[in-house]
């Protein structure tokens, strides 16, 4: 992994095969009962860019021994994306166009929230080790098909380190369209 003068990875130094997958550290570790609240920070052109996570504390194995989803460990809001300021601005204009959306300087929204599922079989606890998530925005009811998108988060709390990486890049203008205004 590939850090600046300041200990941040740089955002997009996974792409590859036409996928924007973006690492990040962790900073600000802090926990509650329920939750998980930290910073994810980043370099991208020599700038500092980032957000905060809530993320739900208890999230339990997604699929069982026969890989059949364990619908009580959905999580419908299981983690949320929360606005830093101008760092989030940063980010949101940044992936932008890493997705190549000509879009201009964008402003990230408050907060953006998820369904979240853990994508293994086996024990999910964030401070053992790290865990597989796989998140989905603005699946509310009713579904609107061209807001609807999906996406991994990949947590590493024992080693500080979380990837965000993309599902398919037919989800790439509804999540910039839900995470960031012009």
């Amino acid at each position: 992994m590939i850090l600046d003068d300041q200990g941040l990875p740089l955002l997009d130094q996974f792409s590859e095969d036409g996928f924007i997958d973006c690492i990040f550290k962790v900073e600000g570790l802090k926990t509650d009962r329920d939750f998980y609240y930290f910073n994810l920070l980043a370099s991208h052109n020599a700038e500092r860019v980032g957000f905060a996570v809530k993320l739900h504390r208890s999230v339990g194995p997604g699929f069982d021994e026969d890989m059949n989803l364990i619908k009580e460990n959905v999580y419908y809001q299981g983690a949320s994306f929360r606005s830093l300021g101008k760092i989030s601005d940063d980010l949101i204009t940044a992936l932008a166009t890493l997705y190549e959306l000509d879009l201009g300087a964008l402003q990230m929204v408050s907060e953006e929230t998820f369904t979240a599922i853990a994508l293994q079989q086996t024990d999910t606890d964030f401070d053992q080790h790290a865990v597989r998530l796989k998140l989905f925005g603005r699946d509310s009811d009713p579904l609107i098909e061209d807001d609807y998108y999906e996406s991994f988060f990949n947590v590493d709390l024992p080693n500080g380190f979380v990837s965000w990486n993309e599902k398919d890049p037919d989800y790439r203008a509804p999540l910039i369209r839900a995470l960031g205004t012009v």
